[in-house]
């Protein structure tokens, strides 16, 4: 059955609240997760300079952020996330202007994303021949990148055939769905060779077997960014759909979020030490203080002791005393001991004690 596009249902139907949403999440991510990184580096139990990796994650930052930002700008408020029929011609062209946009800054994001993460395999990785194939990847992510660009400014002659249909129609452009699907297989075949390229030096590395498998789930978990690739394959065909501007949702969410895991897992190997003893130190707190209170609440049972039992110390007594406390729970548990002041130590009373005083004259 057809849709009847000229139905007020149908042209009321709107995804810009989640288009919003998802364009806005991903900004706090990246710099959040790039400031700690900054934090972790610059701070000075670290004895650490700031390298060339860490100025390219920077610019990566900046140019996701900035590819977010203009999706926020030229995206909902001119049409995407409701039906075409819905939009002006006037807003039809500020978005794919901005999708223009939107897509230069997406490259440049992903790139330096990569160089960033190569920049780091070679500052720690001092095999030859490894950063050997290190550099060569560098030039093949540069020289890709250049292609990528030199595409969006001259697929179009003039280039105002990429948002001005006026235009576009006298304009000579490239296919887009296919130039659109060769910069994601491309992007997907570099980050699946990136992210497995430490793999046989790590497990060559002299370590234990679990060390070993916690640096290639750490050095490769940005395999999982490689679900994002595969999924913007399925959505590619939305750049040629006549309702463009409800179509192309997902591509553009999908979009945004791939330099975002990008930025996070390049990130990942130089916080996670930093950011695994903070939920530590989170997770012990919350623990101690739920006994605490536990401990402060519960009924104690009866016992023939008294509740503490003060081992006494008074400095202004004639005889100097030594006291002995020996303390069994069980098969020799330990327990806490709190310190009274200056004039003892209190035990609490579910232990077995035994108390062995010799007099000193």
């Amino acid at each position: 059955m057809a849709t009847d596009t000229s139905s007020t249902q149908y042209l009321a139907e709107s995804r810009t609240t989640v288009v919003n949403a998802l364009y806005s999440i991903p900004i706090p991510l990246e710099i959040l997760s790039t400031a700690f990184r900054l934090w972790v580096k610059a701070r000075p139990s670290s004895q650490g300079r700031l390298a060339f990796d860490d100025y390219l994650i920077i610019w990566a930052t900046m140019c996701a952020v900035a590819e977010c930002i203009a999706g926020l700008v030229y995206g909902a408020p001119n049409g995407l996330g409701r039906h075409i029929q819905a939009v002006s011609m006037s807003d039809r062209q500020s978005f794919l202007m901005g999708d223009y946009i939107f897509s230069h800054f997406y490259d440049v994001a992903i790139a330096s994303t990569k160089l960033s993460i190569l920049a780091l395999y070679y500052r720690i990785f001092i095999t030859d021949i490894f950063r050997t194939v290190v550099i060569a990847t560098a030039v093949f992510v540069a020289s890709w990148l250049i292609a990528m660009e030199i595409v969006l400014g001259l697929g179009c002659r003039p280039v105002q055939g990429w948002w001005d249909a006026a235009v576009a129609a006298t304009a000579t452009c490239v296919n887009k769905a296919a130039f659109t699907y060769s910069t994601n297989i491309t992007n997907l075949v570099i980050d699946l060779w990136i992210f497995l390229m430490p793999m046989p030096i790590i497990l060559r590395l002299q370590a234990s077997f679990d060390k070993k498998i916690g640096l290639c789930f750490l050095f490769s978990f940005g395999l999982g960014l490689c679900a994002v690739s595969v999924a913007r394959l399925f959505v590619i065909v939305s750049v040629e759909s006549e309702d463009i501007t409800w179509s192309e949702v997902p591509l553009g969410i999908l979009s945004a979020w791939e330099p975002c895991g990008g930025i996070l897992c390049a990130n990942l190997p130089l916080i996670y030490r930093e950011l695994a003893r903070g939920v530590n130190h989170a997770i012990r707190s919350t623990v101690k203080t739920s006994r605490s209170r536990s401990r402060d609440l519960s009924t104690r049972p009866r016992s023939p002791y008294h509740a503490w039992t003060p081992l006494n110390n008074n400095a202004s007594s004639n005889n100097c005393a030594t006291s002995k406390v020996t303390i069994t729970r069980g098969q020799a548990e330990s327990t806490e001991l709190d310190v009274i002041g200056l004039s003892g130590i209190k035990v609490e009373r579910d232990l077995k004690q035994e108390f062995h005083r010799k007099e000193i004259r």
